[in-house]
C-alpha cells in the first residue's frame, strides 16, 4: 500500500458490520480507498466504524473514526474541521450514509410525516451538509472529486418505496449541480447499485436462510448473483482516480443489468 500524504478522503457510512452478509457498502468503500493510497476518516452514528479504521490499520492504511451525525451542522462542521487538523486537507468526500428500514416501505399515503423528514434529513440533508462544509476545503487543495451512493431506486418506482426512491433521486439532481457549480476543479458524480449482499445487524434470518433469500433475489439478474460490496467499492475507486478524469455529473449504475433487463419486459 503506497499511502499518498496528499490523498485524504471521508467517507460517511463507513461502519463496517461483517456479519452473514458481509461488510457494509461503507465499510467496503474507506477499506478500497484505503488500498488506493487515501488517508481515511470514517464517519458513522455506530460504533462498528471502529472496526473498519482497525480492519484498515492492521493492512498497513491510515484512518481514524467520528462517530458523528451528518445531519446535525455541528457535528458536521467538526467532521471536516477534524479531519484537516488530523490529516491537512480533504481531496475526496464519500457520501454513503443512509436511512431505510422495513418500517418505512409504505405509499406516500400511508407513510407518516415525521418518517419523510426523518428519512430525507439522513438521505438527503446530511449529503448537502457534507457537501457544503467539504467543498472550501477540497477547494483550498486544488481540487478533488465527490461521489454520492445513490440507488437504481432513484430512476424506477418500486411499489411502496416513496420516500427512498425520492431520496435517492434527489441525490442524483444534488450530484448534477454540484458537478456542474464546481467545475473543472471538482467533479461529483453518483454511483446507483442495485440489490447488494450486505451486513444487517438487525436481520434475524439464520445463514441458511439468507443464502436461500439471495438466490431467490438472484435470479431476477441477468447476471444471477447479487451483488458485492467491493464491487460498488471498485467503481468508487474509479471514480475517485484520475482514470475517471473526464467523468463529470453521471450517476453510475451498478445492477448487473437488472434495469435494462426489466424494460425489456414492457
Amino acid at each position: 500500500m503506497d499511502k499518498d500524504k496528499n490523498k485524504v478522503a471521508i467517507v460517511t457510512g463507513g461502519a463496517l458490520g461483517y456479519m452473514n452478509g458481509g461488510p457494509s457498502i461503507g465499510g467496503s468503500i474507506a477499506m478500497r480507498l484505503a488500498n488506493d493510497g487515501y488517508r481515511v476518516v470514517v464517519v458513522d452514528l455506530g460504533e462498528m466504524g471502529q472496526r473498519t479504521v482497525d480492519v484498515i490499520g492492521k493492512n498497513g492504511g491510515e484512518a481514524i473514526f467520528l462517530q458523528l451525525d451528518v445531519t446535525k451542522t455541528e457535528d458536521v462542521r467538526k467532521i471536516v474541521e477534524t479531519t484537516v487538523d488530523t490529516f491537512g486537507g480533504v481531496t475526496c468526500l464519500v457520501n454513503c450514509v443512509a436511512r431505510y428500514s422495513p418500517g418505512m416501505a409504505k405509499n406516500v399515503v400511508d407513510i407518516s410525516e415525521e418518517e419523510w423528514d426523518e428519512t430525507l434529513k439522513v438521505n438527503l440533508t446530511g449529503y448537502f451538509l457534507m457537501a457544503k462544509y467539504t467543498i472550501p476545503e477540497i477547494l483550498k487543495t486544488g481540487g478533488g472529486t465527490i461521489i454520492n451512493i445513490s440507488s437504481i431506486e432513484s430512476d424506477i418506482a418500486l411499489p411502496n418505496f416513496s420516500v427512498y426512491s425520492v431520496s435517492k433521486g434527489a441525490i442524483d439532481a444534488l450530484t448534477r449541480t454540484v458537478a456542474t457549480d464546481f467545475a473543472p476543479l471538482i467533479r461529483c458524480n453518483s454511483v446507483l447499485p442495485g440489490f447488494v449482499k450486505i451486513a444487517n445487524s438487525e436481520n434475524d434470518r439464520s445463514e441458511h436462510e439468507l443464502e436461500e433469500w439471495y438466490q431467490n433475489i438472484a435470479k431476477k439478474y441477468p447476471m444471477k448473483r447479487v451483488c458485492e460490496t467491493h464491487e460498488v467499492a471498485n467503481v468508487v475507486s474509479f471514480l475517485a482516480g484520475d482514470e475517471s478524469s473526464y467523468i463529470n455529473g453521471q450517476s453510475i449504475v451498478v445492477d448487473g443489468g437488472k434495469g435494462i433487463a426489466d424494460a425489456h419486459e414492457f
